[in-house]
């Protein structure tokens, strides 16, 4: 069965990233992050569990061990958080039915007025899912009763001794920041979107529809590592946050949450390409009918325009793959400049208005994805005047994918 070339460049994308995403998915991959949760729970149960017996002589102190199993969470802010909330869930429950269980005892009507306050105050957003926790810790003592409301108490006590242990556990041995699967993520969605640039500049210059050169599914793909990137940007953020480890590297975040946001509207704005190129065709059917022997037959004009977009989309694909968060890809001023040159060639044009405004629509979103990867501000150079800017262009976006990526990756380190 015969590969189609978008199958291809998937099948060659692909190997060239497994080698390096492999390593950093064993480190950082989902059983990691289980393994680690589940060392440090049964960890922090067991040191709750000798505390309370070994300070207060409790025989079984089980509700120490639930709160340590309940509190420790793969990063420092998440172990606070679920432990501020445990213990404010716990404490409102226990205050909600004390009274009840001191005066009236665990009777239908007690009851049901108890569960009514408890899961009223259950619905607090800043309870999070520990809500829970009211109505259940309000059962509880209100199923005391008076003749054991003394141990209301001690159990209260068990349980700030196992949120305790978890979260100090957790923060004077801080888990490793989650930021090599954010880069990784970051990385990949980088080279998927690059390539189906360079497959849209490939389909322009043969005057063929980008689907026929991607993958038919390549906007499931981008969209699916773009929530892929976000999801581990913010894995990233909340690892930063008050972890010991973290000082040093806040810088990361933001750089790279500017990057994300790059990436996506560059990517929203090459399915916007996609769309007006299908205008463009729609406008002149004669420029992309093929002949008899099976090429595009097109004008002068268009084969000039086509030829010049796909080169200023080789060239926003080199950029792709250098938006790091620091100074843009070198070939954004030149690339500039072509893009004005083309304009200006587009604006004298004197041809029918339709297929000037999809041109235009072509142009205008070419011009703001590299915007996107300029930092939203225009970085124009002034070229020399010895060469001209297609000829500067042309030097420049000569070079190699894989010497750019590595000269971006260097500048990344």
């Amino acid at each position: 069965m015969r590969r189609t070339e978008g199958e291809h460049v998937r099948e060659k994308r692909t190997a060239r990233w497994a080698g390096a995403v492999r390593p950093a998915r064993l480190r950082d991959g989902p059983w990691a992050v289980r393994w680690l949760v589940a060392v440090r729970a049964s960890v922090a149960a067991a040191l709750a569990w000798q505390l309370c017996s070994s300070v207060w002589g409790t025989p079984r102190p089980a509700p120490a061990v639930v709160a340590a199993l309940l509190v420790v969470h793969p990063t420092v802010f998440r172990s606070c958080t679920a432990g501020l909330q445990y213990a404010a869930g716990c404490s409102l429950g226990a205050l909600i039915a004390l009274p009840a269980a001191v005066l009236v005892g665990p009777t239908w009507l007690s009851m049901s007025a108890v569960l009514l306050l408890s899961l009223l105050a259950a619905g607090h957003e800043r309870l999070g899912a520990h809500g829970l926790h009211v109505p259940i810790t309000a059962v509880f003592v209100l199923l005391l009763g008076p003749s054991h409301a003394r141990e209301i108490g001690p159990h209260l006590l068990q349980i700030g001794v196992g949120i305790s242990v978890a979260v100090l556990f957790n923060a004077l041995l801080p888990p490793p920041l989650r930021l090599r699967a954010a880069e990784t993520a970051l990385d990949r969605l980088r080279a998927e979107l690059a390539g189906v640039l360079d497959g849209v500049a490939d389909a322009v210059r043969k005057a063929r529809h980008p689907d026929d050169v991607l993958d038919p599914d390549w906007r499931d793909r981008l969209a699916e590592l773009t929530a892929q990137a976000r999801s581990a940007l913010g894995q990233a953020h909340e690892s930063l946050r008050w972890n010991v480890r973290a000082p040093n590297r806040h810088t990361v975040w933001h750089l790279d949450q500017r990057v994300l946001e790059s990436l996506e509207r560059v990517a929203h704005d090459a399915e916007a390409v996609v769309a007006a190129l299908d205008d463009l065709a729609a406008q002149r059917p004669a420029a992309v009918a093929p002949d008899p022997y099976g090429t595009a037959r097109t004008d002068a004009w268009d084969q000039e325009f086509r030829a010049g977009y796909g080169r200023l989309l080789t060239c926003l694909a080199l950029c792709v793959r250098g938006c790091r968060g620091g100074s843009p890809h070198p070939v954004l001023p030149a690339t500039r400049r072509v893009w004005r040159e083309l304009a200006e060639r587009c604006g004298d044009r004197h041809d029918s208005l339709d297929a000037r405004l999809a041109e235009c629509r072509l142009l205008m979103l070419l011009d703001r994805s590299l915007q996107h990867v300029a930092g939203g501000r225009h970085r124009t150079a002034r070229a020399p005047r010895s060469r001209t800017a297609t000829a500067e262009l042309t030097v420049v976006a000569g070079e190699t994918r894989e010497e750019t990526h590595a000269q971006a990756d260097a500048r990344h380190r």
